[in-house]
């Protein structure tokens, strides 16, 4: 006997309550596996395959590529052989950082509703809905949430609603991050029939994914959120190339595992931050926030662009074991195989344009860290020894 069931966009990661549809891997009609990944979708956090949670046939997609989806939203109809199973309310958990937030800030995120009139998702205290990034920035801002309309689940007000009303309504325009829909942002362009041109140059117009438009957002709030020092030293890679070159095909024997220098990095940079934890920290207003656990964000480049997969609780990590988690992480990045917890999380970041022949860069801050090391290229150079 067949069972037609509902295949639900699931649940992403704390906070991560809607997604935009890329493409579906599968078509009506073709057979699925459990676990098989059958759709692409783009969170704010990560782009990734979501797999099949039955064995059967796609039936009908109930969603197409650009749609916005939401947790629990039904996107699909799989027949199985297997009778569907009656699902369980999700249920939430106060966070302890929910329970911590001082009174102001409580107050400033949880804005009750005036009389005017605007039609916004409320709590049953009366107060707004927000997402969680959302309610992080209202912390931030002096932000009144009665100016805007929530756009995400249930009427929630979401991060991008925040962004669109800081750079459009707020002032000082200090706050004006990326935003592709902002007149500053925008070339003036002469369009002739099907022909475009800028300044008499002919171009080809491209709407930018999802991850690049995120990491121009990004990186621009960095910019505006930090003041940015480059500090650049050179460091003799002599010992660290020899030991690879002398132990390689050993660790590939006994622990499966290609050494790399960027695994050499990572490592070197763990044992510094112990020595020196400043580096390993966010700033809140005019608090330090000391973390305990090092977790070593490493920046993968992959063809829609650049996402920094993050290796947790590093600090007491040996040499195969970064190497292999970074290993892991980067072929999962490239594979479309990371979850929204994989790049969340992150206290320092690693970025090394020396794979391409960089000598210096002056990489952005991944914020809410306060330090990031670019890595330039491993050279041979003259230089002075023994006086």
């Amino acid at each position: 006997m067949a069972y037609l069931q509902e295949f639900l966009m699931p649940l992403m990661g704390e906070g991560v309550n809607e997604a935009t549809l890329i493409k579906w891997l599968k078509k009506p009609g073709d057979q699925v596996q459990e676990d098989e990944p059958i759709v692409e979708v783009s969170t704010d956090k990560v782009d990734t395959e979501i797999p099949s949670p039955f064995t059967g046939v796609l039936k009908e997609t109930l969603a197409g590529p650009d749609d916005k989806i939401f947790v629990d939203q039904v996107i699909a109809k799989i027949e199985t052989e297997t009778a569907p199973v009656e699902r369980k309310a999700r249920t939430k958990t106060p966070t302890d950082s929910g329970k911590k937030r001082s009174a102001p800030k409580r107050k400033r995120a949880t804005l009750a509703s005036s009389s005017r009139g605007n039609q916004l998702s409320k709590n049953t205290d009366g107060s707004i809905r927000l997402t969680p990034i959302a309610r992080q920035m209202v912390q931030d801002y002096d932000v009144d949430l009665q100016q805007i309309k929530g756009t995400g689940l249930s009427g929630r007000i979401t991060k991008t609603d925040l962004d669109k009303y800081l750079n459009h309504g707020a002032t000082p325009s200090e706050n004006l991050t990326f935003d592709g829909d902002h007149p500053l942002f925008h070339l003036e362009t002469q369009k002739d029939g099907d022909s475009e041109k800028l300044e008499g140059v002919e171009v080809r117009r491209e709407t930018m994914s999802k991850m690049r438009t995120l990491i121009a957002e990004h990186m621009n709030r960095s910019i505006r959120t930090s003041p940015h020092v480059t500090t650049t030293f050179e460091v003799d890679m002599g010992p660290v190339v020899e030991h690879r070159s002398k132990n390689k095909a050993a660790y590939i024997e006994k622990h499966d595992l290609k050494l790399t220098y960027t695994h050499y990095i990572v490592h070197a940079a763990i044992q510094t931050i112990k020595e020196f934890p400043i580096v390993n920290v966010s700033v809140d207003g005019n608090d330090i926030l000391w973390k305990d656990d090092i977790n070593i964000g490493v920046a993968v480049a992959i063809k829609s662009g650049l996402i920094v997969p993050v290796l947790k609780k590093t600090q007491d990590l040996s040499l195969v074991d970064i190497g292999k988690s970074v290993n892991e992480l980067a072929a999962n990045a490239r594979n479309k195989k990371l979850k929204p917890s994989d790049i969340v999380g992150g206290t320092f970041s690693i970025t090394n344009p020396g794979l391409y022949g960089s000598i210096t860069s002056n990489p952005i801050i991944n914020q809410p860290q306060v330090a990031i090391l670019g890595v330039g290229a491993i050279q041979k150079l003259p230089v002075v020894q023994d006086d």
